[in-house]
């Protein structure tokens, strides 16, 4: 089996990228966290195993793919291991709430059904037949979830280190 060629959402064309990963494969929540992998440190291919389950608003129209895997990329970023980190609790928290309260005041809801229009249980595809909740509107989603995380990204490098910053991993 070859591997499909994935292009991170970075820098100038995010939706031809977006809709190139899309016919190699790539579902929306794997878009999201492996176009952080290289910041992340993180070994891409985990992150599309981990993401597979998530897009398609978790193959059943919930919480948004794009949604879940910005969220999973602020993890890694932001969060210890040290359970009780409060200062790396509190610097995730604010970068979650922002990417939270940017994404739906720009789309209008974090609901993948609500996003791509599909509210109805007749609009929804069947998943046993390989259905899927995509639609073109999803490319704009994935470009625009990609460059809130990496404006959240960049304010965190132009303030300095902050709480829960993990060690570079080989």
């Amino acid at each position: 089996m070859t591997e499909a060629v994935f292009i991170p959402l970075r820098g100038e064309d995010r939706e031809a990228k977006a809709r190139a990963n899309k016919a190699a494969g790539y579902r929306c929540s794997q878009q999201i966290s492996c176009s952080f992998a290289e910041d992340l440190h993180m070994d891409r291919d985990l992150l599309v195993r981990l993401g597979m389950p998530f897009g398609s608003g978790m193959g059943r129209g919930q919480v948004c793919g794009c949604i879940v895997g910005g969220l999973m990329v602020l993890g890694l970023r932001f969060a210890s291991a040290a359970i009780g980190d409060k200062a790396a609790r509190k610097v995730l928290t604010r970068k979650q709430h922002a990417f939270l309260h940017q994404f739906e005041e720009r789309h209008g809801s974090l609901i993948c059904r609500e996003l791509t229009g599909r509210t109805r249980q007749q609009d929804a595809p069947d998943p046993a037949a390989g259905g899927s909740f995509f639609t073109n509107s999803c490319l704009d989603l994935m470009v625009s979830a990609s460059r809130l995380l990496e404006d959240l990204l960049a304010d965190e490098a132009e303030n300095g280190p902050s709480a829960g910053q993990p060690e570079a991993r080989p």
